[in-house]
């Protein structure tokens, strides 16, 4: 479970989407959210970032490249997550949140977009981005394949035969 979010300066708005993963279409889903929290303020934004490989990946840097022009971008340097504020606030969640066990996972969902909505700000945007197929406990999203290996398939490289061992000693 992956929480994409930053917050106003002053502390009047915030921008979280909770997300099934910590993959480039999750953060991609968080830069959608701030497209919508730009249309409605027009104002620019400054976003801090670490070097995470969700971060610095072709396609999210494409995606970041597109809102140059009202999207500034502060990089962290690596391994710091104490110059990042939100790490503080997000500390703060989980030791509410998972103070205690959940019933399943959209219990715990939902009790991470509560927590986030306690956090606080005049404006608050909350997306709930986690997937179903996450929910029902899979890693990845289903294929439609049936599990197991395909009936048929054939090994690109041949198995050895099995030979026992010539170095063992003999059997008494």
């Amino acid at each position: 479970m992956t929480v994409f979010g930053s917050k106003e300066s002053r502390g009047r708005g915030r921008v979280e989407v909770v997300c099934g993963g910590q993959d480039s279409t999750c953060f991609a889903h968080y830069l959608a959210a701030l497209d919508q929290r730009h249309t409605t303020t027009g104002r620019e934004g400054f976003l801090v970032l670490d070097n995470a490989s969700c971060h610095t990946s072709a396609a999210s840097e494409r995606a970041l490249a597109a809102r140059t022009a009202w999207l500034h971008l502060i990089w962290l340097a690596k391994y710091s997550p104490h110059l990042n504020e939100k790490e503080r606030e997000w500390r703060y969640l989980k030791r509410d949140v998972r103070g205690h066990l959940a019933r399943d996972l959209r219990t715990f969902v939902d009790e991470i977009v509560d927590g986030l909505d306690r956090l606080g700000g005049e404006e608050r945007l909350i997306v709930d981005a986690v997937p179903q197929w996450f929910l029902d406990g899979h890693r990845k999203a289903p294929t439609g394949r049936k599990a197991g290996r395909p009936v048929g398939a054939k090994d690109t490289r041949p198995r050895k035969p099995y030979t026992k061992c010539a170095n063992l000693p003999a059997p008494t």
